[in-house]
């Protein structure tokens, strides 16, 4: 997959996404305009920058991981779990046409731990109360994680990797059964 391919990011391509991943993992400084205001500038400044560099330099530097001094080492295993299989998926899916992928079950059930945590950090709580069922947990057990108290109620059933991407607003390339005005659910932007 080269640099123009298609994610779903909407208007950026897979070149965009590296770009925006070596800036997360290598200008904290910069990275923190993407939650703060006041930062924005100075992370438009930084990410054009690096996107003048050669693609498969931004790929090499990505592969690498976040350097030794990078405070994003310190919640490596939560964030970038996320993250990465997000934006993995991002790629993989971008094109139109994709499948679910088995993953591991430690894999699976590490993913469910962090996307409960994200659900209640993204999903806006003073709307409808949203449970998200887990269908690939233990021995087959339904595992669930509630956002809010609102009415109605929304339900998004489904493995454990379809609910992270949903949770991440990935809302149209998943595998997932859905109940309930699912319209009325907002997120924050990340």
């Amino acid at each position: 997959m080269g640099p123009d391919a298609s994610t779903l990011c909407e208007g950026w391509t897979t070149r965009d996404l590296v770009v925006h991943l070596v800036v997360r993992e290598y200008r904290p400084d910069a990275a923190a305009g993407m939650f703060l205001g006041l930062a924005r500038g100075h992370l438009e400044k930084v990410t054009g920058e690096e996107s003048t560099r050669p693609y498969e330099d931004l790929v090499a530097s990505y592969r690498h991981g976040p350097p030794r001094w990078n405070p994003m080492r310190l919640i490596d295993r939560f964030a970038n779990l996320t993250e990465n299989f997000v934006h993995h998926e991002d790629v993989r899916r971008g094109g139109g046409e994709w499948s679910s992928r088995a993953l591991p079950r430690g894999t699976r059930d590490a993913l469910w731990r962090a996307t409960g945590f994200a659900a209640r950090g993204l999903i806006i709580p003073s709307g409808p109360t949203v449970r998200l069922v887990r269908t690939d947990g233990t021995g087959g057990e339904q595992e669930t994680v509630t956002v809010g108290s609102g009415a109605p109620e929304v339900t998004v059933t489904g493995a454990a990797p379809e609910l992270t991407l949903w949770v991440f607003g990935r809302d149209k390339a998943c595998d997932l059964t859905l109940e309930g005005p699912v319209e009325k659910v907002a997120r924050r932007d990340l």
